[in-house]
């Protein structure tokens, strides 16, 4: 029986050798399989990752170029709408210089009037006086320089009448009745 008993220990520890194993193989299959199976995941969500980066790059990439094209019209358009109003403006500034030419000119004629209807009354009342200062101060800060010279013998010219009306002596009133005796005499 020692055989036997011998024998069917042997057989009863080989089975669970055998179990044993199996098991083991089993687990270590399991585990390859479980490994495998998570780097090809790892390795397949990897490769997703990069396709949405290369898909995010992309539409980066398209986005910039939208804006890119869209700046570079509007940039065209703006500068067509600049070069417009450029023009515009040195228009207004040539009419504004031709205007204030215009106006020099017209001070300068008004006050040579003032001047001599003042000198022919033989006085300047303070309005006149305020008038023609100005005329005068006008047409300086206006850039009126060119007839410096003589604007500023006219200023002073201006500046030494006298203030008042000369006197006069007094005109004899005629009476209506006496002009028509006067025409009737004759």
């Amino acid at each position: 029986m020692d055989a036997e008993v011998l024998k069917t220990t042997l057989e009863v520890v080989a089975v669970v050798i055998g179990i044993i194993g199996t098991v083991f193989g089993i687990l270590g299959i399991s585990g390859y399989l479980g490994e495998r199976a998570k780097h090809k995941a790892e390795k397949k969500n990897k490769q997703e990752d990069q396709a949405e980066e290369q898909l995010q790059a992309m539409a980066d990439l398209r986005l910039k170029n939208t804006v890119r094209e869209v700046f570079k019209e509007e940039t065209i358009c703006i500068n067509d709408k600049l070069d417009t109003i450029t023009g515009d403006v040195n228009e207004i500034k040539r009419d504004l210089a031709d205007n204030t030419k215009g106006t020099v000119t017209i001070l300068r004629n008004d006050m040579k009037k003032s001047l001599d209807f003042c000198k022919r009354q033989g006085y300047a009342s303070s309005s006149d006086r305020a008038n023609w200062h100005e005329l005068y101060n006008t047409y300086g800060e206006l850039g009126g320089n060119h007839f410096k010279e003589f604007v500023d013998a006219w200023k002073q010219e201006f500046d030494s009448l006298p203030s008042t009306p000369p006197e006069t002596s007094p005109k004899k009133r005629v009476s209506k009745s006496s002009k028509k005796e006067d025409k009737e005499n004759k």
